[in-house]
């Protein structure tokens, strides 16, 4: 289980982006995070034409498959939707890795036992705005 942002660990950190402005206020080499959205498209094919690696926060097996296909590097779920996105990226063999959006390390043992690639915690998280 991949671990990001777990306070007894180093990690990368996940840049929340909104706009193409804000990708250059991040460090070279981050993994961008944004929202799979309609709006967003635009943003992920340049993400993957510029070989920047990168996360999308989905909320259904239909947009993990989606994003799979836009071949985002993670997938960032809700606990709620997770064990089922995990098992589709099981079935169909994502490069793509699940991670679990969780705030408190006690939910960490739930991620656990759904099996999931990762967790991210929120600390792993910085919003950087245009």
């Amino acid at each position: 289980m991949i671990l990001f942002g777990h306070p007894l660990l180093l990690s990368e950190r996940f840049y929340h982006i909104e706009s193409l402005e804000a990708i250059v206020k991040t460090p070279s080499n981050s993994i961008i995070a944004l929202f799979f959205a309609p709006q967003n498209i635009d943003l992920i094919v340049h993400l993957h034409n510029n070989k920047i690696r990168f996360a999308l926060y989905v909320a259904s097996t239909t947009e993990a498959v989606l994003a799979e296909n836009m071949k985002a590097n993670y997938l960032i779920v809700h606990p709620k939707v997770a064990q089922e996105i995990q098992k589709v990226a099981d079935h169909y063999m994502f490069d793509a890795k699940v991670l679990g959006y969780i705030d408190q390390e006690n939910q960490l043992e739930k991620l656990i036992d759904m099996r999931l690639d990762g967790a991210v915690f929120i600390e792993a998280i910085v919003k950087i705005t245009s």
